[in-house]
């Protein structure tokens, strides 16, 4: 914590301080230059050294009272991380009350650079004062090929007004940055725009020599001004060489830039005393300068007061004023004092001097400067643990390009030797080509084992294993180092810190979930890593507890998942600003909600999981998020959204391969197999299965493909193989001990047993499906078929088999009704409609009344869509039903917006169909009691009982268009009523036939052919009293409901009661 404290102070010093200006020349014109340019976002300064770029551009933030974040590029910032890295500790300076911070560019935003870096920005720009201009000062140290000029062409476009960034540089804009000038991004000052004219290089002279200027000195002027051609530097170098000889501006300097500076810099070391020179020489191995390190590095006690001196002097000596004095020598003269430094001392002498000056920056917290001087001295032995202390570190900041350069510097035979440099070297590449760390791991292990370093044993061996887990390729490597554990850990010896214990749980938890999910400890090691989690990285975390999550899921564990992710919750809120842990959280959400079959929660949660990756660049779980997006949509019925997610998943798996390309193949064959395609199904699931094969094995993945692969081959009526696959699938499902995969191989295994005639192994199977469904809540299962489970859980709630369970499944995923469930009484319809006896609409088993008031004449609309017979109904007939007064257009325009409001009154999508100029109700989603009691008049009579309570409409007046139908249902109903009572008559018992036509009767107390027949039985059984009470029942029922005329056969029924 010291150290880093340390680090902090010194790089506020070195990168991120503004130079202290002593009295300088004000240039009011490049001013107004400057004002013009920050109207733009970017301002481009171009020019050669000693031109005063730093000197214009800190003199002008001073006087127009600017606030600034000043950062100097060096070579440092080759790595974009490290450019991040500093520009956010400079922001936090700027805005130390913001609790958040920045955006880490770790290896995870590999696949969205240009994302992060424009979020970077934005964020960044939020948090500066108005009016801040941030200032990119030497950015020409950048090399050519750093991909840092590609990310801030992308970040630039992101900097608003009045917020402006100026970048001071030696050379032009690279080319990526060259777009933004046509797109009025950015602007450039010309080089030739900072060339002193006269009148500036005369003010120059005055603010330095004083006086008046006379001819003698003007002519001095002149002469000054058209030998260095109103370079900046030049000038200065000449007025301290020459304060009071004009006359000595003359031919002996030479003509360019690169001769007068080295000249008239050695004219004037030499007039300096020798502990002056002594110090410019040792310190120009710093770039920039504190007091303490000066003193240090030169043994000179007063090397403040000689640094104050110089920079007093205007030796090409900047002072930056921040935690810590500092000074530093302009460029060229730092470039005179290195090569005079290196003339002087020797090769042996400078590279003493550039150690001990490494030495000092390093125990000053100047890493980055330290390990430079260290490179550059070839002083290994030095380098080794500076880079060793930092590399959690660099990793942590996202500086893998950093650390691995600093690794490479170095020889090879060097690294040989000291194992945690290899060690390292993988930990860098894990990310980007995990296959090569792996190896790298492999090998420090053992050079670790043959050290008896048990820490770096342990710590090679996660990173071996890691290393499989990121590729999710070749996962029978794994095995290895699941046997090697033991031996190099045995069970029950302590771990050297909890924090490499924390990792071992991580990676034993992931090696046994891919690999070895049946052993017995994998629950305890993925409790232990959740437990051990928090001394881990946040993105570790993460991981460990989506690991967690996933296995639960897999196990079929859904009530434990549930648990976890209020756990999750709690993990996502305290790592809100890191978008891996938010991704997590949202796919994790998306994945429980879609193995619950809540589709509509874990389509929100995909979407939010999109969005967090598309606004801040980070794709690298793209697979992931779009895999989970897909199985959701499949689910669902959403075969389109499903396949185009698929489509996009195809790209994010190209590249990556293994267990992530045989997922997303499972998932194209369940949706081929969902669009009725088997064929095509059958030759994705068999590459699935390939690739797992070729990758080792995955255990969880093989039993999914094998529940896949029997719907597929029972589509392709290869029962007997889709058995055999089943049986496969419920080994694996043991050995796992998945009831996950037991619910998806027991239910297809139920329907292969009715498909081959065997009902009784088929409800067998069904029994033990539904009893693992109902205590662990399944509902859902991969490859899972919506008619075929629908048809199953017909069978079921006919049966009886865990009735509740069922509808609730039912209800879940809406199933479409097969045409058997309509004689189910138990089937949870969406819409149930009666019309016997009175009209009652039920939606979601709920009254419609209660609901919302449902107005008379949609109701009436919906009535004579069944009193036509409630399947492809002429629109024309309705219309002449129910509008018959109204004009054809009029008429026309009532019946779709009737038509529109009744859908919207019933609330459930696609229960009225309306195609080609006819409207039916969807048999799939609707019930009616009249379709119900014409089935069962010829299957059940019993139930056909049931369902006729009354006639259609009921007993009051009803439209001429509905006489009809409840003529045909009463005529139906009365030849039902006949002809059983004619079964008991020939069964002789005519106790029942009295009952059942008396119910009959009190049903629809206008069906008089059934007074006809049970009046003369009353009276056969000496039951005279009711045989009068039933005629007179039929007259008042007539007379009240009726035409009032009794028909002569009834009327002749007075003669057998009178006798």
């Amino acid at each position: 914590m010291e150290r880093r404290k340390r680090t902090r102070k010194a790089i506020g010093l070195a990168k991120l301080t503004p130079p202290s200006l002593p009295v300088v020349l004000k240039r009011p014109r490049l001013f107004r230059l400057l004002d013009k340019a920050r109207k733009h976002p970017v301002t481009w300064i171009m020019a050669p050294a000693g031109s005063g770029k730093t000197t214009l551009v800190a003199s002008y933030i001073k006087s127009r009272r600017l606030p600034v974040l000043w950062y100097r590029l060096d070579e440092s910032d080759a790595d974009p991380s490290s450019f991040f890295h500093f520009l956010a500790l400079s922001a936090k300076a700027l805005a130390p009350r913001v609790r958040i911070p920045l955006p880490v560019l770790t290896p995870e935003y590999a696949l969205g650079l240009p994302t992060f870096a424009r979020r970077f920005f934005q964020e960044l720009c939020t948090r500066l004062p108005r009016r801040c201009v941030i200032v990119l000062d030497n950015y020409h140290d950048v090399p050519d090929q750093s991909l840092l000029h590609q990310l801030l062409f992308h970040a630039f476009q992101e900097v608003p007004v009045p917020i402006t960034v100026i970048i001071m540089s030696r050379q032009y804009p690279p080319s990526p940055m060259s777009v933004l000038q046509p797109h009025r991004t950015m602007t450039q000052l010309a080089p030739e725009s900072l060339t002193l004219l006269k009148s500036e290089t005369k003010a120059l002279v005055q603010l330095h020599l004083r006086g008046k200027v006379d001819r003698e000195r003007k002519r001095f002027i002149e002469a000054v001004h058209d030998r260095v051609g109103g370079w900046a530097a030049g000038v200065m170098l000449t007025l301290e060489h020459l304060k009071s000889q004009y006359e000595t501006v003359s031919g002996r300097m030479g003509y360019t830039q690169d001769t007068v500076f080295p000249y008239l810099a050695s004219e004037i070391m030499q007039r300096l005393t020798p502990d002056k020179q002594d110090l410019l020489l040792k310190t120009s191995v710093l770039s920039d300068i504190s007091v303490s390190l000066a003193e240090r590095l030169s043994n000179l006690p007063h090397a403040g007061d000689i640094l104050r001196a110089l920079h007093a002097g205007r030796y090409f000596t900047e002072r930056r004023q921040g935690q810590e004095l500092s000074y530093r020598y302009h460029p060229l003269f730092r470039e005179f004092l290195l090569h005079r430094a290196q003339q002087v001392m020797g090769p042996v002498e400078f590279r003493a001097l550039q150690r001990n000056a490494a030495a000092l920056l390093v125990s000053a917290g100047r890493i980055e400067d330290g390990v430079l001087l260290f490179q550059a001295a070839e002083d290994w032995d030095g380098l080794v643990p500076v880079i060793l202390s930092q590399a959690n570190g660099l990793i942590e900041a996202g500086r893998i390009q950093t650390l691995e350069t600093w690794i490479c510097s170095m020889p090879q035979s060097v690294r040989n030797e000291v194992p945690w440099l290899s060690f390292w070297l993988a930990t860098t590449k894990v990310a980007f080509n995990p296959d090569e760390s792996y190896e790298l791991y492999r090998q420090v292990f053992h050079q670790f084992q043959s050290q008896g370093d048990q820490i770096g044993s342990l710590m090679s061996w996660c990173g071996a294993v890691r290393s499989v887990l990121i590729r999710w390729t070749r996962m029978s490597r794994l095995d290895e180092w699941l046997d090697l554990f033991p031996i190099i850990h045995p069970e029950g010896a302590p771990f050297p810190s909890v924090e490499v214990e924390a990792h071992v749980a991580d990676c034993m938890a992931g090696a046994l979930m891919q690999r070895r999910p049946y052993r017995r400890d994998a629950r305890a090691w993925l409790d232990r890593a959740v437990h051990l989690a928090e001394y881990l990285p946040p993105a570790m975390q993460t991981g460990s507890r989506y690991m967690l999550e996933i296995y639960y899921l897999w196990n079929g564990e859904f009530a434990a998942a549930g648990a976890g992710l209020e756990k999750f919750s709690g993990l996502a809120n305290k790592f809100r600003w890191n978008p891996i842990t938010t991704i997590f959280f949202h796919v994790l959400h998306s994945t429980v909600a879609w193995f619950s079959c809540e589709f509509d929660h874990g389509r929100i949660h995909f979407r939010k999981a999109r969005g967090v990756a598309s606004k801040t660049g980070l794709h690298l779980l793209d697979g992931f998020i779009l895999g989970q997006g897909a199985m959701n949509e499949t689910l669902a019925g959403n075969l389109d959204e499903a396949e185009k997610l698929l489509k996009e998943n195809d790209r994010a798996t190209q590249h990556v391969g293994g267990i992530h390309r045989a997922h997303y193949l499972h998932a194209l064959a369940w949706v081929a197999l969902l669009r009725g395609d088997a064929e095509t199904a059958r030759v994705h699931i068999e590459q699935s299965s390939s690739i797992l094969s070729a990758e080792g094995g995955f255990m969880f993945g093989e039993g999914a493909n094998g529940v896949v692969t029997a719907h597929v081959l029972r589509a392709l009526a290869k029962l007997a193989e889709a058995v055999q696959w089943v049986e496969r699938t419920l080994q694996i499902a043991d050995q796992m001990q998945s009831d996950l995969l037991r619910f998806g191989a027991r239910t297809i295994a139920a329907q292969l047993a009715f498909d081959r005639g065997d009902d009784m192994a088929g409800l067998a199977e069904l029994t033990q499906a539904l009893a693992i469904g109902e205590a662990r809540g399944l509902m859902q299962y991969p490859g899972m078929e919506p008619k075929i489970t629908a048809a199953l859980c017909a069978r079921a709630l006919e049966a009886g088999i865990h009735v509740p369970f069922v509808q609730r499944m039912i209800k879940k995923h809406r199933f479409a009704a097969p045409p058997e469930a309509r004689l189910i009484n138990t089937w949870p319809w969406r819409v149930k409609i009666r019309t016997l006896g009175k009209l009652a609409v039920e939606v979601d088993g709920k009254p419609l009344e209660k609901q919302r008031k449902a107005p008379h004449r949609l109701l009436e609309l919906l009535a004579a869509i069944i009193a036509f017979g409630g399947h492809d109904v002429p629109a024309s007939w309705l219309i002449d039903a129910l509008w018959p007064e109204a004009d054809g257009d009029t008429a026309q325009e009532n019946f779709k917006k009737s038509i529109t409001r009744l859908r919207k009154l019933l609330a459930v999508d696609e229960v009225i169909h309306w195609q080609d100029g006819k409207i039916s109700l969807n048999q799939h989603l609707c019930w009616v009691d009249v379709w119900a009691f014409d089935q069962h008049t010829s299957r059940d009579e019993g139930q056909a009982m049931v369902h006729y309570k009354g006639p259609f409409l009921g007993s009051e007046e009803i439209p001429a268009w509905a006489e009809p139908r409840r003529d045909l249902e009463r005529t139906r109903f009365i030849r039902f009523v006949n002809r059983h009572c004619d079964q008991l008559g020939s069964a002789d018992n005519m106790d029942e036939a009295i009952r059942s036509l008396e119910r009959a009767i009190e049903a629809d107390p206008l069906a008089e052919p059934l007074y006809q027949r049970l009046i003369p039985l009353l009276m056969a059984h000496g039951r005279q009293a009711d045989a009068r009470r039933y005629y007179q029942a039929c007259i008042k029922a007539n007379q009240r409901w009726g035409n009032g005329d009794l028909s002569p056969e009834t009327l002749r029924l007075v003669q057998t009661l009178t006798q």
